[in-house]
């Protein structure tokens, strides 16, 4: 995903700086004017797109774990319960997009733990 956006961004940046300027055929003096401009640009953009990457990546990996950390004790749950341990409940947070799912295997787990126990 990081490459083809880093692509698409060096083409419009080559598109805007190179190709408009000599599509309106920018007069000498106008061109040096804008050479300072252009040469900021790039500073700003050495300096920022690391930092954006970074807080980006870091993002993406806490987000990540947010939704991943419960899926994956569900599923040591679930197996745990299939083992025949029926002491196990799921324990999600009650605001959890994942919760009914865990309500309802709790559910079915009370009764299977009552049949067997019956």
């Amino acid at each position: 995903m990081l490459l083809p956006t880093l692509f698409v961004g060096g083409c419009l940046y080559y598109l805007i700086f190179n190709i408009m300027a000599e599509q309106i055929a920018l007069p000498d003096v106008i061109a040096r004017d804008l050479l300072p401009v252009i040469q900021q640009i790039n500073v700003i953009l050495v300096i920022g797109l690391p930092v954006l990457f970074v807080v980006l990546s870091t993002w993406a990996i806490v987000l990540s774990y947010k939704f991943v950390a419960p899926l994956e004790r569900l599923e040591e749950d679930i197996s745990r319960i299939d083992k025949g341990d029926y002491s196990v409940r799921l324990q999600i947070r009650k605001d959890h997009d994942l919760r009914p799912i865990a309500d309802v295997i709790n559910d079915l787990v009370d009764k299977l733990d009552f049949k067997k126990k019956g």
